[in-house]
């Protein structure tokens, strides 16, 4: 089975949407039958947070990701980054654990492919 890991360094909701994209290949990904990792580094573990505030006409990605992680999404916070934004692990939506830098990198060895967003 293939394996993909994605990356996530942007915060949600920005004007670029890289959470919003990496969350839709992630689930088109599963959908293919590939197995699926995120790894949430810098801001981009703000995509974790749980009673996430969307503005107006913008996907929820905690609802989102609540869903992929239901349908077998592996989710990962890097713990340094986690401190750094406040978050600790009672403020991560259910399913999202801790990881580090470690764990991205054993993630990245036994990964087909690694994207970053």
């Amino acid at each position: 089975m293939e394996t993909l890991t994605l990356i996530v360094q942007e915060a949600p909701y920005t004007e670029s949407n890289r959470a919003w994209h990496a969350l839709r290949l992630a689930g088109a990904s599963m959908a293919d039958g590939m197995k699926v990792r995120l790894f949430l580094l810098e801001k981009g573990v703000e995509v974790a947070r749980r009673g996430q505030l969307p503005p107006e006409g913008i996907t929820n990605l905690e609802d989102l990701l609540t869903e992929l992680i239901e349908c077998g999404l592996e989710v990962e916070g890097c713990g340094m980054c986690l401190k750094d934004c406040c978050l600790p692990e009672e403020s991560l939506i259910p399913g999202v654990h801790r990881g580090s830098m470690r764990s991205l990198a054993h993630w990245i060895k036994t990964s087909s492919n690694v994207l970053t967003f």
